[in-house]
């Protein structure tokens, strides 16, 4: 096990090498080895000692916080080891230089936009034509990426072909109709979904990137901004087309939605119930770590970050990767 997921309010405590987790109450304990383990991703309450710190620490397991919308809102971080100097220095040159950054800024902006088209690609060859028009007009915005010449005009692109995305979601079916985009807090399940598996796609990439040399702070896209992983971002993009809105269409598409997952609450706000974070859970599982067709989506990412690395130090020119339909 490689990522522990704890969606319910637990205690966890620790016996030698071993967490032992709790259910509140007691009646349910799991005991987990460290070793193997890279992540704890936490998405309920949580109790826990400085021992069970310490024993991550050393065995250089991070632990991420999330509320109850999927963001992050803390992390605690094993200390590192050695450091490359080198590709810190080669990466940081590369953010202050201009051409170097657009470079970098512009392959993730077209990683995202080919993934998005994939999709749309994808439901076309299923015989829904009526997001031919998306399509062509979001393959029209992809046309211009080569041409901006600012990291602002290049988010504008960005945006624009979100905009036009998310105009075909009702076209896909008429439960994905979650009107405009609202994203602190949701405002209804769509949203919610959305922001809950961005949120996990955030972590997955950001627990990946430490696995390298690369300097998660320091983006190209996104700006490096104190106290986030702005990298991580700048990586998300490209995989969120095929990894969160994949997820979101199949539970739609296949009649999972479950009005019991969700939470509406005053103002607006929609979050997650206990039992509609443990089935998303489980569904993000089965997404990122099946390797049935020979690699999962976390090998994916991993692979993706170290082709960043491999351009930084002068071996290969970064491609994003491109999901094939």
């Amino acid at each position: 096990m490689e990522t522990l997921y704890l969606t319910k309010d637990v205690k966890i405590s620790r016996e030698d090498a071993t967490l032992v987790v709790a259910q509140h109450g007691g009646h349910t304990r799991r005991r987990v080895p460290v070793e193997g383990l890279s992540h704890i991703i936490v998405a309920g309450e949580a109790q826990l000692t400085t021992a069970v710190l310490a024993l991550c620490g050393r065995s250089g397991v991070r632990m991420t916080m999330l509320d109850w919308h999927g963001n992050v809102t803390g992390t605690f971080e094993p200390r590192g080891g050695p450091a490359s100097g080198k590709v810190r220095v080669l990466q940081a040159s590369a953010v202050i230089d201009p051409s170097r950054r657009l470079g970098f800024a512009r392959a993730f902006v077209l990683g995202a936009g080919r993934n998005i088209l994939a999709n749309l690609k994808y439901r076309m060859y299923r015989g829904n034509q009526s997001v031919r028009s998306i399509h062509d007009a979001i393959e029209g915005i992809i046309g211009k990426v080569d041409t901006v010449e600012t990291i602002e005009a290049l988010m504008g692109l960005e945006g624009q072909m979100r905009s036009f995305y998310y105009e075909a979601w009702p076209m896909i079916h008429p439960q994905l109709d979650f009107g405009s985009r609202r994203r602190r807090p949701p405002n209804n399940p769509v949203n919610c979904l959305i922001s809950w598996f961005n949120g996990m796609a955030y972590s997955l990439v950001r627990n990946e990137i430490s696995k390298t040399h690369l300097d998660d702070s320091m983006a190209f896209l996104h700006s490096s901004r104190e106290a986030r992983s702005s990298l991580a971002l700048d990586v998300a993009e490209i995989f969120k087309p095929a990894i969160c809105d994949t997820i979101i269409f199949e539970i739609i598409l296949r009649g999972k939605l479950d009005d019991d997952w969700f939470h509406q609450e005053e103002e607006g706000v929609c979050r997650l119930s206990e039992k509609g974070r443990v089935a998303t859970l489980e569904i993000w599982v089965q997404k990122t770590e099946d390797r049935s067709s020979g690699v999962s989506f976390r090998d994916l990412v991993r692979q993706e970050a170290l082709a960043i690395e491999r351009d930084l130090l002068g071996i290969k020119e970064y491609k994003p990767w491109r999901r094939n339909v």
